[in-house]
Order: structure tokens, then sequence, then C-alpha cells
């Protein structure tokens, strides 16, 4: 067992590592769910800008090097994960979710077919991967990808999902909802996300109001490399069924805004990365008690069911989005029903404490850990 050299003898001690303070949910929500199994967790975070980084991770893990039993390189630190290896003598579990090549150059799109970058960007995650002696991805899709792109044994991975901040999203029947009914749209705008199919089924929609429909409304909050481009669809769509909110909100703004509207929204691209992806997006929804409507994929089979706690639409396919938005419109119990068997799956699978007590099991019952 994992736990045999602790001094404690009945309580496992992580530590976290890493270049970011453990603010985003795939860290925050796991580091909660330890916390809430009885494990202690040590921080071992240096976020300067330049080199020196990683030095002072160097000099902070020496002072703290005999007080954990394994180490735990957060979401996004994957440039320190061979450093962990080479500086620590316990097992170290990279929380990767996907890769950085994946994120960087498939999703954003922005470097050409021989850039210098994707071979960099590359090899960053090919030796974060094999210099982990466990990685954490999103889904079973996510690791075949990573098994055929960066040659590393499946058996190595384990699927975890990421979860939702329980202290941000959470259902509160104080706020109401909105007198029209409208659909939010929460998201980086990005290539993969499709957020230009959202405004596509916002025409489709308006396009059918002026035919007789009610009208439906949509709340976009977000930003990212497509901006410019979002607006200029709205406006040469000449769409009033859209509000954009671009500048930051906080937590509990952003939350009170969503759950005034009466659909959540996914993403809808057909690009490669939505076949691996669970987006963060779904778990909130989910977290929230709110109706979800995302793009089909295997990876989001592997979590949700159409018609029984989300609804799935065509890749690409605004047509098919609004047909969607108007049937649980105008179907107030699949509507009710989405909503409550999302919430029931979030509360019995993903809350953080469960995830938590999951990843306990993992490092504490996998002998290639021990």
């Amino acid at each position: 067992m994992l736990l045999k050299d602790n001094k404690n003898n009945n309580r496992i001690t992580v530590c976290y590592f890493g270049i970011y303070k453990p603010t985003m949910a795939r860290n925050k929500v796991y580091l909660n769910g330890l916390k809430e199994n009885g494990a202690e967790i040590i921080e071992c975070i240096d976020s300067s800008r330049s080199f020196v980084k990683f030095w002072h991770l160097v000099v902070k893990h020496w002072r703290i090097r005999k007080q954990y039993d394994i180490l735990f390189v957060g979401y996004l630190s994957n440039l320190v994960v061979p450093l962990a290896k080479i500086i620590s003598g316990k097992k170290i579990i990279y929380n990767a979710l996907n890769s950085m090549y994946e994120g960087v150059v498939l999703d954003r799109e922005i470097y050409g077919k021989y850039s210098p970058m994707k071979i960099y960007f590359w090899l960053v995650d090919f030796l974060a991967l094999h210099s982990a002696d466990l990685v954490l991805v999103e889904s079973n899709e996510q690791k075949k990808f990573i098994t055929e792109k960066f040659k590393i044994k499946e058996n190595k991975m384990a699927v975890i999902y990421t979860g939702a901040d329980n202290q941000i999203f959470f259902p509160d029947q104080k706020i109401k909802k909105r007198e029209r009914f409208t659909i939010v749209f929460r998201g980086k705008f990005l290539p993969a996300t499709g957020v230009e199919y959202v405004i596509k089924a916002a025409k489709v929609l308006q396009e059918r109001h002026h035919s007789g429909a009610d009208m439906i409304n949509f709340l976009i909050i977000g930003r990212g490399l497509l901006e410019k481009k979002i607006r200029k669809m709205i406006k040469d769509f000449n769409l009033k069924n859209i509000e954009l909110i671009t500048e930051y909100l906080s937590s509990n703004e952003l939350r009170r805004k969503m759950l005034s509207c009466h659909i959540c929204l996914g993403q809808f691209a057909d690009h490669p990365r939505m076949n691996r992806t669970i987006q963060n997006k779904t778990f909130e929804a989910l977290a929230l008690g709110m109706p979800y409507i995302t793009r089909d994929s295997a990876s989001n089979r592997e979590l949700l069911k159409d018609k029984e706690n989300c609804l799935f639409v065509k890749p690409a396919n605004p047509e098919d989005l609004a047909d969607k938005i108007l049937e649980l419109k105008n179907n107030s119990e699949l509507r009710e029903k989405i909503a409550k068997k999302g919430h029931d799956l979030y509360k019995e699978k993903l809350n953080q404490k469960v995830l938590g007590k999951n990843f306990l099991k993992i490092i504490t019952e996998r002998e290639d850990l021990n």
C-alpha cells in the first residue's frame, strides 16, 4: 500500500507541484476532493515569469521532500513534469486532461504546417507524458489519441472527470428566470468551440420568429480569437436576439447570469478535438441543474445520454441546434427531466468529494504506484 510509509499511517499526503496556483477547476476540484476524503495537501508552487521558477521549485521541494507520499503535478504545468521526476524520489502523477499540443496547436489553429512551434509543443508534451508514472486524462477517446500521438501505453493513463467548483456552480432557486426564453452560451471563441453555429442558430430562430414563432433570446459570454468574427456575424445578420458579454464577470455574477437563462449550451464545431473532450461547461451545466444541449461525440457519450441528461446535436449544424432548442422550449416535461437527471448525475458521480474518493482509490490501489 502507498500509505505504508506515511508517518500518520492513516492518511495520505500529496505534494501539489506546479507553476500555477490551483484555482482552475481541473486542479481545485481534486485538491478539495482529496481534503474532503482526509488527505493532506502540501503545495510546492512557483509562478515566476522567468526560468528562475525552476530553481525556486527545486529549493521549495527540497524543504518538503520527506513530508509527502506522492507528487501531483497540476494541470497546465507540463513544463515541470520532467523536473519533478528528477528531484522527487516518489511516484509522479501528472494531471494532464489533454495535451498542450492539442489545446494550442490543434484547437487554435494558429501555426502553419511546418512551424517550429508545433515541434516545440509536441516535445514538451512528449517529455511530460513519459516522465510521469500516471497520466490523468479526460476521456477514453483522449487516451487513444495520446497513445497514438505520443507513443505512451494506455495503461499508463487513467480517466478522471474534471467536475466543477462547488463554490461557484450550484443551483439557486432564488434567481428568477428571464421573462423571455433565453439560451446561454459561455466559453472561449475558438475554432473548436463552434460559437459561430450558435450565432447561426440564433439567426434561424429569429427568422422563424418573423414567421410567427415566439422570440428566443441568446446570452453569449466569452472572448477569444474569433471575437471580431462573432461581432461581425451578429452585425451582418442584424440579430436582435443576442446579448454579447466579453468583459470579465465575477464568479457570482457569472453564476447568476447563467441561472437566469433557461437552457445552457455546450460546443458544436465539427472539429476532431471535440470527439475526445468533455468540456468544462458540461460539468458546470450539470452542477447548476440546467438543461444542457451539446454536440454528439464519442467522448460525450462516455458520460452523457441523449434525451436523458442532455440533448445531442449534429456537429456544425445550426438548423439541428435550432430544432433542439425549440424542442426543449416547447416541452417543459423533457426540459425538467434533463435538468433533474443531469443534476442527479453530477451529485452521484461528479461532485468533488466523489471525484476525490475515486482519485484516492486510483493512487492507493494501482500496483505501479506502490
